[in-house]
């Protein structure tokens, strides 16, 4: 096989694809989790919408720096 095969550049665009998704699910599942924890120990839903936020945030963060370059 050559590397100029397009089913190749196209395996290549999903797998990126899919390891972006699961970047954002497990950063979103991850930090939502530790702020659903920290929202029943402190007995406020604050702390879920945070932590939610915070895992959407870092997530995008991460799939940015790793794809978004050239």
């Amino acid at each position: 096989m050559s590397t100029d095969d397009p089913d190749d550049a196209r395996r290549q665009d999903q797998a990126r694809a899919w390891d972006a998704f699961g970047l954002v699910v497990s950063g979103i599942a991850v930090w939502g989790g530790v702020g659903w924890l920290v929202s029943e120990w402190l007995n406020s839903r604050v702390f879920l919408v945070l932590g939610l936020l915070v895992g959407m945030g870092a997530a995008l963060y991460l799939v940015w720096v790793r794809y978004g370059k050239p």
